[in-house]
């Protein structure tokens, strides 16, 4: 067995790249491999990566490929050769494309007719000839966005390519790729070790760079980088900042040797809100900041890439450099800071800022946005308090609305974007409105990616709920729906929002009529002619596979949660859908799952059976047999039931097992005389939509 270490060297690579390049490296690498009959264990392989270098190592690839004789099928043995046996047009014809003479081919009986194969060999390659072509197409296939040409070259990457190093053992794999010749060579620190180093062996690869001030395991300068956190965070007996964890993933991907270095910001600057603070820090320097007693501290953490080693100096310059640079930009805050703060966060003081910011094209000013949340907001509480008792008045859901976008006209926001619903918390806050407002405010966005927090307050649940809902229904308007992978206005994630949001406060609301609602009462002539009955529906369709996608990631099997979907308008309910599901879930799981697959079985008898043309309309004088007597009655009073539901439903749907079979086996649906067939057909209709107050029945599998 061999060793194959290949490694591409380039400029600085974009930190979120990184593991995306080098993970498609090695499946575009695998399945070349593969297809060349060469099988790699997930266990010899490793991946490097660093800024300036993606690679991958495999500890045991055969010297050769694997020979191996297979039979192709060619034409029947009556046209490769005539009754005297000797080969024809055809068959010799078949032989020669695969450099065979006639008298090799073979014969063999397929379905009752007789065929000649070629028995041909194939592979005996060495894998290193083999590779000269399957690294540069492994390069070739690797996909991106924004990917680059550079020089006269046509290929394309994520930034240039420097150096290509691939080596079979001690053996260059010889290939060009975009100019670049393939050698045994890669480099290590631009600044502490900026010179070529030979690797004489792939297995020495991760020591020598080491040697070189590279560390090209990801994993390594993760840990190192933590470490470095942990230890800081224990000399300030302080704990690291909310999102740090996110940040190390990002440092991990912008250095190749990490240090630590110390700095520090005036104390004066403490007097801005912490959340501003860590966002200068975190989002524009990448740097760690520490929290005491939930306060900030003036001490921050920067994860150099170890340029300052043995040089007080120079270390001494990058201190400076980054406090310098972390100081301009708290200066900056604080100006914007205290210049918001002299206008009064109120509606009244800053909603004709808004009229001037367009939400939009063709879908008018954040202004007329605000105006519509408002107005929906308030038809949302209406509709939620007729059925619960809310924590909340209508006047703070409506104060909220209002000023949930005010944020978007302030300096802050304008320079710190990450910041918009927080710096309304703040600002709201700082000018006295009560918390469930403020922090109405700051959650009518939730959640903003996947793993963010679901809103507390109700103010926000309420509020967020119409934002979302008018920019699904507008941008779906003016044709901005998300198509394939597609998605620019994450109009996804906001209908997901929709849906968890819901979920989570646990509030009965009908989705389908507050769409309806916004289309028709909200939305302005223009818009509501843009959403046609087709539109619509592909709206309500749309956030019903968001439903659905929820549900599947809560690992309810994928046929319950269909059977209870397809029966009624899911949005009218979604906690409903749920607690059905539940129901299922819980009762095919039982111990009465025997029973239920006794019922199940005779539930699918019932309504596949019913015609889809059936009226419903039982004319009793045509009933006569007593099984159909019996069940018209079950399944009538039932019927007339309309408040039962849920599990006690279920309950009662189960004891019908006996009642249907009965009616099958003695009973004809599709009687010969039409009243009669018509009042059976009616009959099982009945049952039908009874038992779809549950679910689909059918739609459900036969579970062993």
């Amino acid at each position: 067995m061999t060793e194959l270490l290949f490694e591409i060297g380039t400029e600085e690579l974009p930190p979120g790249l990184i593991c995306s390049l080098n993970e498609q490296l090695k499946i575009n690498l695998i399945n070349e491999l593969k297809s060349k009959d060469i099988t790699v264990l997930e266990s010899s392989l490793k991946l490097f990566n660093t800024p300036r270098r993606i690679a991958i190592y495999i500890s045991d690839l055969p010297l050769t490929r694997e020979v191996k004789e297979i039979e192709i099928k060619g034409p029947d043995k009556s046209k490769a050769f005539d009754s005297n046996g000797n080969p024809t047009a055809s068959g010799t014809g078949f032989a020669k494309k695969y450099n065979l003479e006639a008298k090799d081919l073979i014969i063999k009986k397929v379905n009752d007719s007789e065929y000649v194969f070629a028995v041909v060999k194939t592979g005996g390659e060495k894998t290193i000839e083999l590779l000269k072509e399957i690294l540069p197409d492994s390069i070739k296939q690797i996909k991106g966005e924004k990917f680059m040409k550079w020089a006269n070259n046509d290929e394309r990457f994520a930034r240039p390519i420097k150096w290509i190093l691939a080596i079979l053992d001690t053996d260059i794999i010889d290939f060009k790729y975009a100019s670049i010749k393939s050698g045994n060579f890669t480099y290590g620190h631009r600044f502490l070790s900026n010179k070529k180093i030979e690797i004489k062996h792939p297995a020495q690869y991760e020591n020598i760079l080491e040697e070189n001030y590279i560390i090209p395991n990801q994993l390594k300068r993760k840990e190192k980088i933590s470490s470095f956190l942990n230890s800081t965070a224990k000399q300030l007996k302080a704990s690291p900042g909310s999102k740090y964890r996110s940040l190390v993933e990002d440092v991990t991907n912008i250095t190749e040797f990490p240090a630590p270095l110390m700095c520090n910001f005036d104390k004066d600057f403490l007097k801005l809100p912490s959340r501003v603070i860590e966002t200068v820090l975190f989002k524009h320097q990448k740097s760690f900041v520490f929290m005491q007693n939930d306060k900030i501290l003036p001490d921050f953490l920067v994860i150099t890439n170890g340029t300052e080693l043995n040089n007080d100096s120079f270390k001494k310059k990058i201190k400076k450099g980054n406090e310098k640079v972390v100081q301009a930009r708290l200066r900056d805050a604080n100006f914007f800071y205290e210049n918001d703060l002299k206008t009064p966060f109120t509606y009244k003081a800053r909603i004709k800022k808004l009229s001037n910011v367009t939400f939009q094209k063709n879908l008018g000013s954040l202004e007329e946005k605000v105006t519509r949340i408002i107005k929906l907001s308030e038809y949302i509480y209406e509709c939620i308090s007729v059925k619960t008792t809310l924590d909340i008045s209508l006047g703070d859901v409506i104060e909220t609305a209002k000023l949930c976008k005010l944020d978007l006209t302030t300096n802050m926001v304008f320079e710190f974007t990450e910041l918009e619903g927080e710096i309304g918390y703040l600002y709201a806050k700082a000018n006295n409105y009560s918390e469930q407002i403020s922090k109405g405010i700051l959650e009518h966005y939730f959640p903003r990616f996947s793993g963010d927090n679901f809103p507390k307050t109700t103010s926000g649940f309420i509020v967020g709920l119409a934002d979302k809902l008018d920019n699904i229904t507008s941008l779906f308007a003016i044709g901005k729906i998300p198509s394939g992978s597609a998605d620019p206005f994450a109009l996804r994630r906001q209908a997901q929002g929709i849906i968890d949001n819901t979920l989570n406060k646990n509030i009965s609301i009908d989705l389908n009529e507050i769409l309806d609602h916004l289309i028709n009462k909200v939305h302005n002539e223009k818009t509501k002619t843009s959403l046609p009955e087709e539109k619509r529906t592909q709206i309500k369709d749309f956030i019903t596979q968001r439903l659905i996608n929820s549900l599947e990631s809560l690992h309810y099997e994928k046929d319950i949660i269909q059977s209870v979907i397809s029966t009624g308008n899911p949005l009218e309910n979604i906690l409903a859908v749920k607690e059905k599901i539940d129901l299922l879930k819980e009762i095919i799981t039982s111990n009465n799952s025997e029973s239920f697959k006794s019922f199940l079985t005779a539930a699918k008898r019932l309504v596949r059976i019913v015609d889809g043309g059936t009226n419903g309309n039982v004319d009793i004088k045509n009933l006569h047999s007593e099984h159909e007597i019996q069940l018209y009655k079950k399944l009538e009073e039932l019927h007339m039931n309309q408040s039962l539901a849920g599990k006690e439903l279920l309950s009662k749907l189960t004891t019908l097992t006996e009642p249907i079979n009965k009616f099958f086996d003695h009973v004809l649906v599709n009687d010969p005389d039409p009243k009669i067939k018509s009042t059976r057909q009616s009959l099982l209709k009945i049952g039908k939509k009874v038992f779809e107050r549950i679910c689909d029945f059918n739609k459900l599998q036969e579970r062993t």
